[in-house]
């Protein structure tokens, strides 16, 4: 089983085991108030229940023992699948678990065997001697097995991996008063009333022994028992729920945060926050006598139509995709962003761009949000060469869904370019697959003979598949790095995280080439060999749909095996001098975000913006370990940094050296990273599924003495997700 498989399987597990405590206790409650009546059909009734309960038990107790026996497998994957689960959950449940199964199985075989009664004859006086204590302290173990049960839920839905030592006190408290409480519910002595004393004594003294509901102690009689049981189930849902509201309150959304200085945490460090260096000032160098590429882009509100006729409405930059910018090596980018009637706002980000932090365009962090009637001007260097894209990063889960995007391609003037260069971003719109700007057929034409260069962008919140018919092809760079030795690829899937891009390069074939994405069925790129007797024919009888099952069937390139390794260079972390250590867990729990309480996507057990940040010194090499636990992938995107890949699930890439801007980390995976502090500024860190960073899944990376003057959330109206 896989690990993602294994997590699931736990859940299913410490969901079971409480149902199965809970119901040990509700039958144990029953059979202590029915031990105070007897009749020979409820002799047979409690005998039934009886075994039922030990059937229970052993289920319950059996239910237990599985989620120990799924650890050692949740640890050969990652310590951090089993962290809280081993240190803390284990003894949680454990000892109530043993507890209640050596008292409460005696127990319940007794009262199989006998009935309600321990001599087959009549009932025993309840409230007195052995039989009573037994009772009770079988009672009370069910109770604690059962809240220590959906305590473990608590700890999985709502404390998560890295549980405060107050929230554990407050759980470990809620257990206990849900025993007391339990105890004094259901043991305290009973004072009838008076008029039942007086009663009790006219009978006595007549000769008549008093009834079961005449007495002074023992449990209550039988009209109270579901009352009482009804209160211990609430005592047990208390403890999930107390548990619960108080790892709210400690989640509340931060509304109106600011983003303090990151202070010195390294020896010799002498940062300080007396005068921290604003991300404004952040605008890196600018080249004398620059050649400027100069854009407008104005963000509006309209309605588009497709190829296929649909039509909706969309927020563009003018067309869908956005128009594409290109420069070259060297050359400044100054691009004035216009906001004509966007009424949430917008900024541009530069997807994978390590742009000075200035003009990373993140608002609530780098900027305020660009409002109706606003501009605002992004000036850089183009010092990176690729194929990258521009979003907007103001409430970009609605933004970017609804159109707000673009390519960014830099050329390098020292490298032939293709004869034909093609940029594809996969986009789903309102439920619309496109590939391009297209949902349907996209026609281009090529020389057999000549080059082809197509620049596949995932600008879309889910993972994307691509299949090329027609040729094989090289996967020539991934997140705009060169690919070292790229090798001939036929008969595989090229992958693509959200926010991801691969360029694929072949050789223009006498025959149609077609690009297919699993995310848009009915859109396809067809190019036609131009020159070709009969090539229009060929063209049009390309289908419109990939054939059935196809993306199913067909293998999935594998990056971290693609490609020659660089001469010289070892793989993995070997040699390198590692500075940091990070550990971020990709995770779920209830959490507040935007002041509602949700089951929210969380990294290290909180909600942006109570995500504690990962703080770095200019020039350190931070070592970043991401583990998902969660059952969606999750695709990394640090902001103005690439990343390089040391291991995935303990292998070392043998391909070519893997360096990305978006790290696609499927559920149960671990990835090792190796990230240079070479970029000051405050950046963001987050999931670009962009649905889960809003619900959470966001973070900063914070360099010393830098600080921002822009704040999240609250009357600024700055929502970067």
């Amino acid at each position: 089983m896989t690990t993602s498989q294994l997590l699931a399987v736990d859940l299913v597990l410490s969901v079971l085991s409480a149902g199965a405590w809970i119901t040990a206790v509700w039958l144990t409650v029953w059979l202590t108030a029915s031990s105070t009546r007897s009749t020979t059909n409820r002799d047979m009734a409690t005998s039934r229940a009886a075994g039922l309960g030990v059937l229970v038990v052993v289920a319950a107790v059996a239910l237990t023992v599985a989620r120990y026996a799924v650890l050692p497998a949740l640890v050969a994957g990652s310590w951090w699948f089993a962290s809280e689960r081993t240190t803390i959950n284990l003894p949680l449940t454990a000892i109530p678990a043993a507890w209640a199964a050596l008292a409460g199985v005696p127990y319940l075989l007794r009262r199989r065997n006998t009935g309600s009664s321990l001599d087959g004859t009549k009932p025993p006086r309840p409230g007195r001697g052995k039989t009573a204590w037994s009772r009770e302290w079988t009672v009370l173990a069910m109770v604690a097995a059962a809240a220590s049960a959906v305590a473990s839920l608590a700890l999985t839905f709502i404390l998560g991996p890295f549980p405060a030592p107050w929230s554990l006190a407050v759980l470990l408290s809620l257990m206990a008063l849900t025993v007391l409480l339990a105890k004094l519910a259901l043991f305290t002595p009973h004072r009838p009333s008076p008029r039942r004393l007086n009663r009790s004594k006219r009978g006595v003294e007549g000769g008549i022994a008093p009834g079961p509901e005449d007495r002074t102690s023992g449990p209550p009689p039988w009209g109270r028992r579901p009352t009482a049981a009804a209160a211990v189930a609430g005592l047990m849902a208390c403890t999930a729920f107390g548990s619960g509201v108080f790892a709210w309150l400690g989640s509340r959304s931060a509304d109106g945060a600011v983003i303090a200085a990151a202070v010195g945490h390294h020896e010799g460090g002498n940062a300080t926050l007396a005068d921290p260096t604003p991300v404004t000032s952040l605008l890196g160098e600018s080249p004398a006598n620059p050649v400027l590429r100069r854009y407008e882009l104005t963000a509006r509100v309209e309605q588009v139509t497709l190829p296929s006729g649909q039509r909706t409405e969309a927020w563009t930059f003018g067309s869908l995709p956005g128009p594409a910018l290109e420069a070259t090596l060297g050359e400044v980018m100054e691009v004035e962003l216009k906001n004509r009637d966007v009424a949430a706002g917008v900024t541009l980000h530069w997807h994978g761009y390590d742009v000075p932090n200035a003009m990373d365009g993140v608002a609530g962090a780098t900027q305020d949000a660009v409002m109706p009637g606003q501009s605002m001007t992004y000036r850089f260097t183009a010092a990176q060469a690729g194929t990258y894209w521009y979003h907007t990063h103001q409430d970009s889960a609605e933004g970017v869904r609804k159109g707000l995007y673009g390519a960014f391609v830099v050329h390098d003037p020292t490298v032939s370019r293709a004869e034909m260069d093609i940029v594809v971003a996969g986009h789903d719109l309102s439920g619309l697959g496109l590939l391009g700007s297209s949902d349907r057929k996209s026609m281009y034409s090529a020389a057999p003979g000549s080059s082809v260069r197509m620049r596949l962008i995932n600008t879309d919140s889910l993972p994307q598949r691509y299949l090329v018919e027609g040729t094989s092809f090289r996967a020539v760079a991934v997140d705009g790095t060169e690919v070292n030795q790229p090798g001939e690829v036929s008969g595989k899937l090229v992958r693509l995280g959200a926010g991801g891009r691969v360029d694929i390069a072949f050789t223009m074939t006498d025959r149609p080439v077609a690009l297919r994405s699993d995310s848009a069925s009915s859109a396809v790129v067809v190019i036609a060999p131009s020159g070709v007797p009969g090539s229009g024919a060929a063209e049009m009888s390309v289908p419109g749909k990939a054939p059935t099952g196809v993306f199913n069937t067909t293998p999935v390139l594998d990056l971290l095996e693609y490609g020659k390794p660089l001469v010289g260079k070892k793989a993995g972390s070997d040699g390198v001098a590692i500075t940091r250590e990070e550990v971020v867990v990709l995770d779920r729990q209830f959490r507040f975000v935007n002041g509602i309480p949700r089951y929210a996507f969380t990294v290290n057990g909180a909600a942006y913006p109570l995500v504690p940040s990962i703080d770095v010194a200019l020039g350190d090499t931070v070592k970043v370990t991401v583990v998902n636990r969660t059952a969606d992938p999750h695709p990394m995107h640090p902001h103005g940094h690439h990343v390089q890949v040391l291991s995935r699930n303990g292998v070392v890439p043998t391909g070519s050296p893997l360096v990305l801007d978006t790290v696609d980390v499927l559920p149960g995976e671990v990835w090792e990273l190796l990230l240079h502090a070479d970029n000051p500024g405050i950046w963001m860190d987050h999931c670009h599924n962009l649905d889960h960073a809003a619900e959470g899944m966001m973070m900063l990376l914070k360099y010393q003495g830098v600080s921002s003057p822009f704040v999240h959330g609250g009357h600024s109206g700055n929502r970067p997700e």
